[in-house]
């Protein structure tokens, strides 16, 4: 009898620890068996909306002549891809959720060759990918060593799509962009920028000369996803220290999901204050000399992800210093 409760106990700290351990891979399954796929497209919003309706699904902002924001409000959460423009040629920044078809929406906007690329490679962020003129993927070892035949599958923890029914796809490379680079659009420029922190692979686009950085995932005004698999917080602070330091203080951050209702539809963009709130957020987590906050409506399983402040409605959700380093 002792000896069958003993193993129990071990068995329920294996468990736990195991549990503890991979927690980054275990909560979105776990989540998406305990609380199901969300409701993909949302009734059309009725608060007041930046810009025009391309259809009944999206929407398109001018952000200046030769940038236009391409929103999805009605997806559920609130994607935003830009189209840069320069003279001979153009790029889209982030590819779409795939909910619907974004093609026709570019094709629409500019005449131009356009080159689409993911900020990173979850599934809210690939939709078009394969399907422009050409398609870039950062110039790093680990997706370099994937491609066969200029073609890559992406895996399941990095697309993460089985929370949505997604089968993880398949899409030619055409062109690599490697981290530091200058992408010519004419009379227009692109640095590209690695920027891990959100996934190992994200990457921004920052046209200088416009003081514009186009960031995805890496901040937006929400919850900032730090605690799925291949999030690391030590990442994070090193990019955002390196972009502290490499961007203009006067710089737009125009990012991937706007702020939910009932704040109006609109391209969601922050500034150099939100860096710097940022990066004091992660150096206090660092030091652990910052609380926690309520998650507010994350979900949180067991405690798990922890929810910090950062500025405003921006929050950093993290895990343990054991599973998201």
């Amino acid at each position: 009898m002792r000896r069958g409760v003993l193993l129990v106990v071990v068995l329920i700290v294996l468990l736990a620890g195991f549990g503890a351990a991979f927690a980054p891979y275990v909560y979105p399954e776990l989540e998406y068996r305990l609380h199901g796929k969300e409701t993909t497209i949302l009734p059309k919003p009725s608060v007041s909306v930046a810009g025009r309706w391309f259809d009944d699904y999206f929407v398109v902002e001018q952000i200046d002549q030769r940038t236009l924001a391409i929103g999805e409000p009605r997806y559920y959460q609130g994607n935003y891809s830009y189209l840069l423009l320069g003279d001979t040629r153009a790029v889209l920044f982030d590819a779409g959720t795939g909910t619907r078809d974004i093609v026709p929406v570019v094709r629409s906007l500019t005449t131009l060759p356009v080159t689409v690329i993911a900020s990173h490679l979850h599934f809210d962020h690939v939709g078009a990918l394969g399907r422009f003129d050409h398609t870039a993927l950062l110039d790093v070892p680990a997706l370099r060593a994937r491609v066969h035949d200029s073609m890559l599958t992406l895996g399941r923890y990095e697309f993460m799509g089985f929370s949505q029914d997604l089968v993880a796809p398949s899409f030619r490379v055409d062109e690599w962009w490697a981290p530091g680079s200058s992408i010519d659009l004419g009379n227009r420029t692109l640095r590209v920028l690695f920027t891990p922190g959100h996934t190992p692979s994200s990457l921004s686009l920052y046209d200088a000369q416009n003081h514009q950085l186009f960031v995805g995932d890496y901040i937006y005004p929400g919850h900032l996803y730090a605690f799925l698999p291949g999030s690391s917080r030590s990442a994070y602070l090193t990019t955002t220290r390196q972009l502290l330091s490499s961007v203009d203080a006067a710089t737009r951050i125009y990012t991937a999901h706007m702020q939910d209702p009932p704040a109006p539809v609109q391209a969601p963009v922050l500034d150099f204050a939100d860096l710097q709130a940022l990066e004091r957020t992660l150096s206090e987590l660092q030091d652990g000399t910052i609380a926690t906050i309520d998650p507010g409506g994350l979900g949180s399983t067991a405690g798990y992800p922890r929810v910090f402040p950062v500025r405003g409605i921006v929050t950093f959700a993290t895990g343990y210093r054991w599973n998201n380093r």
